[in-house]
Order: C-alpha cells, then sequence, then structure tokens
C-alpha cells in the first residue's frame, strides 16, 4: 500500500516537535523530576486552588470575553504601571492569551508577512521556530557567546536587512539565563527606531531574577 504524503504546509516541514515534549516524556517514561517545563515538585499554594475553586463555584466557568475577563486585563495594566511606569489602556492596549507561547505567536503572525525576516536571540525558546514558520518568515539569529552570553550591538545591526520586520527579544533569556543589561536594550531600541522596526519581547520569566 502506497504511503499517504504529508498534508503539512510546506512552510513547517522539517520543524521538529517541540524538545519539552520529548522532556516531558522521557521524564514521566523514567520517574525523573521533570526540570525541563517547569514541573514544580510540590503542589501550588493551598489559597490559590480555593480561590479557583471558589471562583468556577460562583459562576465563572464560561467563556470569557475575547480580549479577556476585565478584571484581569485591569489587574495587568496596575502591574505594568507599578513595576515599569507603563501606563496602558486595559480595554484597548491589553489582551489575554493561553499562555507566552500564544502571545508570540499572536504577535508574529500580525507583524510577519512571507519573506519578511525576523531578528532573534540565539539560542532560542523552541517554539519561536515554528510560530515564524507559520508566518512564512526568515530568521536572522544573532548569537549570544558563552561564557558571558552577551549581546553584540554590531552583530545585532548586521543581521537587520531590508526585509527585516520584527526583532524578537527574550530577557531574561532562555535558556542562557543571562539578562540584557540597560545598555543592550538602549541599543536594541535604537536600531529599532532608525530602521522602524516592531520589537516583541517575551519577558515570561521577568520576575526571576536573582543577584549575581
Amino acid at each position: 500500500m502506497q504511503a499517504t504524503s504529508s498534508r503539512t504546509a510546506q512552510r513547517l516541514q522539517g520543524i521538529p516537535q517541540s524538545i519539552f515534549t520529548d522532556m516531558s516524556a522521557l521524564a514521566v517514561r523514567t520517574g525523573a523530576l521533570n526540570l525541563g517545563q517547569g514541573f514544580p515538585d510540590v503542589d501550588g499554594p493551598s489559597s490559590v486552588v480555593e480561590a479557583a475553586v471558589d471562583a468556577m463555584r460562583s459562576g465563572h466557568n464560561q467563556y470569557a470575553p475575547g480580549p479577556g475577563v476585565p478584571e484581569l486585563r485591569a489587574a495587568i495594566a496596575a502591574h505594568q504601571l507599578r513595576h515599569y511606569g507603563v501606563t496602558l489602556d486595559p480595554d484597548t492596549e491589553v489582551v489575554v492569551t493561553a499562555g507566552a507561547t500564544e502571545a508570540i505567536a499572536a504577535a508574529v503572525l500580525a507583524l510577519v508577512d512571507p519573506g519578511d525576516e525576523v531578528v532573534l536571540l540565539e539560542p532560542y525558546y523552541d517554539s519561536y521556530v515554528a510560530c515564524i514558520a507559520m508566518a512564512g518568515g526568515v530568521r536572522r539569529p544573532v548569537t549570544l557567546r558563552a561564557p558571558d552570553f552577551r549581546l553584540d550591538v554590531d552583530e545585532l545591526r548586521a543581521a537587520v536587512t531590508e526585509r527585516t520586520a520584527v526583532i524578537l527579544l527574550n530577557t531574561p533569556h532562555n535558556p542562557t539565563g543571562s539578562m540584557l543589561n540597560r545598555a543592550e536594550l538602549t541599543a536594541v531600541a535604537e536600531v529599532a527606531v532608525e530602521r522602524d522596526l516592531v520589537v516583541v519581547t517575551d519577558e515570561v520569566y521577568e520576575h526571576l531574577v536573582y543577584d549575581g
């Protein structure tokens, strides 16, 4: 019997299964502590569990509004003001997604046309590859090199071309743990302004920062 050809879009050919799927399956199979996907070895605070149960019993168990529950959007706007001094309108400038990966995918799909280039820091979170491929974009990596994994601004500038649409920035950085300093962030902003680029920032580890 002849094998059925893949019906997956050509732009997704060659994209492997997420490393997190592989590592989680391996952890389950071997009984290992799963450090690959951020699974803690203890349950979350009981107060959080009870709050979730109380919310569901109080009727908060239906489809949420498309942009997110208003109270949550207001809390996110308040968080940005409290920590960064950034004022956002929760009704027009905040959207809630099912995790950071969905947010990144939505941003890339909204900003990148086929053939557009996305400059990103390498090594990178593996879902970036799929997000850019789904948009038909082209990756333009800028490598962070050991031992300090600092951003080479000259390499960043060299990576930007006439086809560049987005700089995809991740800080604190996954997987190296490095964090862009103010001078590096300022340089990124200058490049973005000079070349009229959008910077998409993945700051999922923003509060997991330690001295040293």
